[in-house]
């Protein structure tokens, strides 16, 4: 969620910046940016089902996908090449989404499940208020900053190695 707050709060200044559009083409270019974002991720969404699998696979690969989109726009120069970056960006995310409360669902045993779904809507919430403070901080260094940042952050999360399951017999031992 901070990746995708970034990218929303910064994308109108990126087009009025790097783009060099006027202001009323930045805010259809900033528009149609986000409106493709909503299509990556329902066409992500969709292709979740026919992939199969696992959520951390989902995690790993929708991160990877998604720091190619954001980072691709390191070297955006028009609006196309603004709306195929937050194309891929967001269809990684698709996969990411979905795949978190997955694994965070499953992580945990039945009576456990409420807390754990209350747990991530925070880390979103958390996300959507540090997102735009962050982004817009490090836009005033370079427009891509952002974009840099959020694609780093990503390969770290798709490079972060897996824990070792737990198994039923260590769940009962005390240190």
């Amino acid at each position: 969620m901070f990746s995708v707050t970034i990218a929303q709060v910064v994308v109108g200044f990126f087009a009025l910046d790097r783009l060099q559009l006027e202001a009323s083409a930045a805010a259809r270019a900033a528009g149609i940016a986000l409106a493709v974002v909503g299509v990556g991720l329902i066409l992500a969404q969709l292709a979740v089902r026919k992939l199969g699998w696992t959520p951390q696979r989902l995690i790993r690969a929708g991160c990877a996908l998604s720091a190619l989109g954001f980072a691709s726009l390191l070297l955006a120069s028009t609006p196309w090449a603004l709306w195929a970056g937050y194309f891929v960006g967001a269809a990684g995310m698709g996969w990411v989404f979905p795949s978190v409360m997955a694994l965070a669902a499953n992580a945990v045993g039945p009576h456990e499940q409420g807390a754990t779904a209350g747990t991530v809507a925070a880390a979103h919430g958390l996300g959507m208020i540090l997102g735009p403070l962050v982004g817009t901080l490090v836009y005033d260094l370079h427009p891509g900053a952002p974009y840099l940042l959020v694609a780093v952050l990503l390969v770290l999360v798709a490079l972060w190695p897996a824990r070792a399951p737990v198994s039923a017999l260590e769940v009962g031992r005390v240190g």
